[in-house]
């Protein structure tokens, strides 16, 4: 797509996490207020482990740089562990939040 309402978008990891793909459709997006909503249409444990999943991400300036916030809602297929499954969706996120920053900080001509 183009990155408007209903385009989709995939994102693909390295060995390590417990999923090699994500693939999302772009439910809501307002570029001035660095927000977003998306919704798991492939991968990332769709149909293996939960049943849907979607996530809200803002960024909201802070002295100095930024602060990303997330909120993630799944449901778990029947006889998932839902506690384990979200612990492990944390930290493969976690992950990606962390390399993305240290990519940043090494490289902030990058971004302007």
């Amino acid at each position: 797509g183009d990155g408007s309402v209903g385009s989709t978008r995939q994102f693909n990891f390295a060995p390590g996490l417990p999923f090699s793909f994500v693939k999302e459709r772009l439910d809501f997006i307002d570029v001035e207020k660095c927000e977003a909503k998306s919704t798991l249409i492939e991968g990332g444990g769709l149909g293996i482990h939960v049943e849907s999943a979607s996530t809200h991400i803002k960024i909201e300036p802070k002295a100095g740089g930024s602060v990303v916030k997330v909120t993630g809602l799944h449901k778990p297929l029947p006889g998932v562990d839902a506690t384990q499954e979200t612990e492990k969706a944390k930290a493969a996120f976690g992950g990606v939040i962390k390399g993305c920053e240290a990519y940043l900080v090494a490289n902030p001509d990058s971004y302007n």
